[in-house]
């Protein structure tokens, strides 16, 4: 019986102990990698972190305006950059557009523990190296991904710098419009370089 009051004396005092106020400074504690708003900080543990579905979706509004999430979208993931990291491309037929139809590619990276995002419309029906060959309303030109060996992306990309992932878009009418990333931006700023046979 008194062992009994001892140990049920020790719980209740456990119990007071685990449920009574925090301290000023408990309540003010920060775990590593996040900010004081519960915000993860890119690269908090010292390397670049892959693109997460919070940060992409977000680009996307930003980049494609409030509607872009609503369009049924194609994504890829993985290293396209060439740098360990996880990057996210996704594309979707953009109907907002007043000159008509466009297939919007979105490029989100945190390459080299910067975060980065372009966004890039191509037409369709149009003359233009740039355009897609044909606009089918039930079926959208359908994004891949493919490896090229270094010889090719020397001989016939003509850069062997480039990262050797190239990000394609197909109609399956004509050949296909690819993008390749560079560490090294073109004239207009943008990382990724558009290629076509």
């Amino acid at each position: 019986m008194k062992a009994q009051k001892i140990l049920s004396g020790f719980g209740i005092a456990c119990l007071i102990g685990f449920t009574g106020p925090a301290s000023a400074d408990d309540s003010k504690a920060v775990m590593h990698g996040w900010d004081e708003n519960g915000v993860w900080e890119l690269n908090a543990d010292g390397n670049a972190d892959p693109v997460s579905s919070a940060q992409f979706y977000s680009e996307m509004r930003i980049q494609g305006g409030q509607q872009a999430r609503n369009y049924r979208h194609q994504m890829l993931t993985g290293d396209f950059t060439c740098d360990g990291v996880f990057d996210r491309i996704a594309g979707w037929v953009d109907l907002d557009n007043p000159e008509g139809p466009f297939f919007a590619m979105l490029f989100v990276t945190n390459h080299g523990g910067k975060a980065q995002s372009e966004l890039r419309y191509i037409p369709f029906e149009q003359s233009e190296q740039f355009a897609l060959c044909i606009y089918d309303e039930t079926a959208p030109p359908v994004m891949s991904w493919q490896e090229n060996s270094l010889e090719f992306m020397a001989e016939v990309v003509g850069d062997e710098k480039l990262c050797n992932f190239a990000i394609r878009v197909d109609d399956f009418m004509c050949d296909a419009p690819q993008f390749f990333y560079s560490e090294k931006t073109a004239g207009n700023d943008d990382h990724w370089l558009f290629f076509r046979n």
